[in-house]
């Protein structure tokens, strides 16, 4: 059941695999406000967290890398909540 898991996963990732390969390098390399990049965060918390509660967490922060907000040092949160999308959003907002 693990394998299949894991499969589902890295065939619902193949998007940001082609991104991360394909246009990512030609949009430069240190242009991201964010470390993790949002790519490599969207794989993290698909991985942690499961397809649906990934998806969101890393389409969250995807709406966060805009100008409006500092960016930074920004880990994929252990456990799974709608309080650790939201302050994601309080915290890096410019003032």
């Amino acid at each position: 059941m693990k394998k299949i898991l894991w499969l589902l996963r890295q065939i619902f990732l193949i998007p940001v695999y082609l991104y991360k390969g394909i246009l990512s390098p030609f949009f430069g390399g240190g242009s991201c406000l964010y470390h993790p990049t949002c790519s490599s965060y969207m794989v993290d918390a698909v991985t942690k967290h499961g397809i649906v509660k990934g998806f969101i967490m890393g389409f969250a922060r995807v709406i966060r890398c805009s100008r409006w907000f500092y960016g930074g040092d920004d880990p994929v949160p252990e456990s799974w909540s709608w309080k650790s999308i939201k302050e994601g959003f309080i915290i890096f907002r410019k003032r």
